[in-house]
């Protein structure tokens, strides 16, 4: 972006061309005490940079080649390699690059490119495509052309981002050009033309690059500009693809993980006094060329009042030019990874002064003190998920590939806990819902869940996971917030299906659990029970396990050793399972919950469905603790409930015609003898067995069985928690 005067002013100011900046690094940024700044990898003037589903990152040099890092090492042969002389100068080329979030399905990239035109002023226009990458390679014969035509008639200020929002459309920011597309106009008024793309947040469709449901210019009078050019003989008719106007030069934004994401922030290069940060917003009106920051074009703070017309919206933060001069890159910083004071963080950096922000989750920035400096020529950032952590991928027009990363919290093994069950239908977590953004959790990526407990009581959660609809045969995972991920998962799906599992998580200092989806799926967690701290005997939340053992099966009739009963409850049909002194269980009054293995047996015309236990005699509590994806499907699931006041459990059906329970064990209540066996001690998950990989034992025959010695465990335990996997 380069830094210069509207025409109008005819005078000289300083040019800074960032795509394209000769700097060269020969020091690490300067990063907080704990943070390490290291190179990664060497290339032409690297542009745009993202993560891959699988931890291997993408780098776009400016020339026109996409370079592809694994395992930060650089990939020798280029993925893509493109033909754009001799539009690749300045600030044209090869700039933005975005993954579809269901790339594991489709192979989807979309990149923003400066091309060859020799009709339009200046020769070059920009372009978005979407290709398909297979293995390291783009085929560049799978180009679908999204939006094209877009005015460089001066060679600056193209723009060029591109990201999948969390309504799954394609956003695309596009600059001013430079100078007036339509030609004449002093100084260049483009980003408030709403008959052209510069200047603009575009949403499309990502399939077809036309304009997204939504947007704020639609109806008659107004059409699709998507390919038809920024000639002066253009159609005066307003673009539907608009999103939003008003920005000079939005090289960079980025979308909020931790909300949805719906949220976004645009860093729009300014001219002469103020670089800025902008919150995304549909139908905003940012105010270039009439103002620059906070201000009128041209000043600094304190703006005269009134500074400007009414219907501009205001930047969240801009800082002069006594910080900087061109504001570029700029990253969400996923939360439950960094320390606390991060979360809710959000990095951005100029390429002339080299220094890296950061806008705490109060909207503060401290100028005075940055986060990092030393990043000249800084073009582009992006968290990527890697084995165990994220790290801050950044590229330097100079060539470089760097990374910035911190040390995950070492897992600290509390004590002995003590079980607390909590009433069912307790849901923390629903992405499906608007409270959660309605948005799934996209495929290797992370999401940070407060679990509202006091960290210094509660060491560890008893969840129910439900793992929604996967795009992909994928698995998550959860643990303890900054922390170092391990190598396990919680549950397994493959597209379309809706499984549950239970899970014993334990939690971070601050109360949080993280989850890692392999796969983009939607997610709900509902809290069964707490584990506290339990430093000496304890009545109350032993575990007692009992040899496993069938209390009830409706599949089969009514009998002295079968009971259950069914019922039709005010929401749902249920059955009701007598289990309190049953399968070696004591009297109701010494357990706090009972520890069952609960089968749902559907039949070959059962759509999809779901069971929900509950105290017997106690309504349906709106939760799920497994469910079924009908067609026959069998599903078991381990459900931890307290009982009714006459000993029993109710479960709640929905396409759900049969219940098979088995009893595990249970949690003692405050009436059972004071004692220390039974307290639970949590510890970060491990990974035992594998036999795809022979860890622990081979490959189990048909009807065979084999006896596990976990390393991991004690050997004065008296029970193991764990979650099993049939592949």
């Amino acid at each position: 972006m380069r830094k210069c005067a509207a025409v109008a002013l005819l005078i000289t100011s300083l040019v800074v061309p960032v795509v394209g900046l000769d700097v060269t690094k020969v020091a690490a940024a300067v990063v907080p005490a704990g943070f390490t700044d290291s190179p990664v990898a060497t290339l032409g003037a690297s542009t745009g940079i993202a993560g891959l589903p699988d931890g291997s990152v993408l780098v776009l040099v400016q020339s026109g080649s996409v370079r592809l890092i694994r395992g930060d090492v650089l990939v020798p042969t280029p993925a893509l390699t493109m033909s754009l002389s001799p539009c690749n100068g300045g600030e044209r080329g090869l700039l933005g690059v975005a993954v579809d979030p269901h790339f594991r399905v489709n192979g989807y990239l979309y990149l923003y490119f400066t091309r060859p035109s020799s009709g339009s002023p200046g020769g070059c226009v920009n372009r978005v495509s979407r290709f398909t990458m297979t293995g390291d390679a783009i085929d560049p014969n799978s180009e679908i052309i999204l939006v094209d035509n877009i005015s460089s008639n001066a060679g600056n200020h193209n723009g060029g981002d591109v990201e999948i929002g969390g309504d799954g459309y394609l956003y695309i920011t596009v600059g001013d050009a430079g100078a007036d597309p339509r030609g004449g106009s002093s100084p260049n008024d483009a980003a408030q033309d709403l008959s052209l793309l510069n200047g603009k947040i575009l949403r499309v469709v990502p399939s077809t690059g036309e304009p997204a449901p939504g947007n704020p210019i639609s109806g008659p009078g107004t059409e699709s500009c998507r390919v038809r050019g920024n000639l002066p003989s253009t159609p005066l008719t307003n673009c539907q693809e608009i999103y939003a106007w008003g920005l000079r030069n939005p090289f960079r934004f980025a979308f909020d993980p931790n909300t949805g994401p719906d949220r976004f922030f645009i860093n729009d290069v300014g001219q002469g006094t103020r670089e800025e940060v902008d919150l995304g917003a549909i139908g905003a009106n940012y105010g270039w060329p009439i103002r620059e920051g906070q201000c009128p074009i041209g000043l600094n703070p304190p703006c005269p009042s009134p500074a400007l017309p009414a219907g501009f919206t205001d930047p969240i933060t801009d800082y002069s030019r006594t910080d900087g001069h061109v504001i570029t890159a700029g990253a969400f910083i996923p939360n439950g990874h960094w320390p606390l004071e991060y979360d809710g963080g959000y990095l951005f950096a100029d390429a002339f002064s080299g220094e890296m922000w950061l806008r705490r989750s109060n909207g503060s920035v401290d100028y005075a003190n940055p986060f990092a400096t030393g990043a000249n020529g800084i073009a582009d950032m992006a968290f990527v998920t890697t084995a165990s952590s994220i790290a801050l991928y950044y590229t330097l027009t100079g060539g470089e590939v760097r990374k910035i990363t911190t040390a995950p919290a070492p897992f600290v093994t509390p004590d002995a806990l003590a079980f607390q069950a909590i009433p069912p239908g307790t849901r923390i977590l629903d992405t499906r819902l608007p409270a959660a953004g309605d948005k799934p959790v996209r495929a290797h990526s992370t999401r940070y869940v407060p679990m509202g407990v006091n960290p210094a009581v509660t060491k560890a959660v008893l969840v129910n996971f439900a793992f929604v609809a996967p795009s992909a045969p994928g698995f998550l995972t959860a643990w303890a917030g900054r922390s170092a991920r391990p190598l396990a998962s919680n549950i397994n799906a493959v597209p379309g299906e809706f499984v549950a599992n239970s899970a014993v998580v334990p939690v971070d200092a601050n109360g949080g659990i993280l989850l890692y989806a392999f796969t983009t799926a939607h997610v709900v967690i509902d809290v069964l029970g707490y584990f506290n701290v339990a430093p000496g005997a304890v009545s109350a939340g032993r575990f007692v396990a009992v040899a496993p053992n069938r209390i009830s099966d409706s599949r089969e009739p009514f009998s002295a050793t079968n009971l259950y009963t069914r019922g039709t409850g005010t929401q749902l049909p249920y059955i009701r399972v007598p289990v309190a002194g049953r399968g070696n269980l004591p009297a109701a009054a010494q357990m706090d919950a009972a520890v069952l293995v609960v089968t749902a047996v559907t039949n070959p015309d059962n759509g999809a469905g779901f069971l929900s236990a509950s105290p017997g005699g106690t309504p349906f509590s709106g939760s799920s603790h497994l469910n079924t994806n009908g067609l026959g499907d069998i599903r078991a699931n381990l459900v931890v409930v307290p009982l009714g006041a006459d000993g029993s459990v109710d479960f709640h059906l929905l396409s759900v015609p049969n219940v098979v329970v088995d009893v595990a064990g249970y949690f003692t209540s405050s009436a059972a003898p004071s004692a220390t066996a039974g307290r639970f001690h949590v510890q970060q998950p491990f990974r035992e067995v594998d036999t795809r990989e022979s860890i622990g034992f081979s490959r189990l025959p048909g009807e065979a069985s084999r006896s596990i010695d976990p390393v991991s465990i004690p050997a004065n335990a008296g029970a193991m928690a764990h979650t099993i996997t049939i592949v």
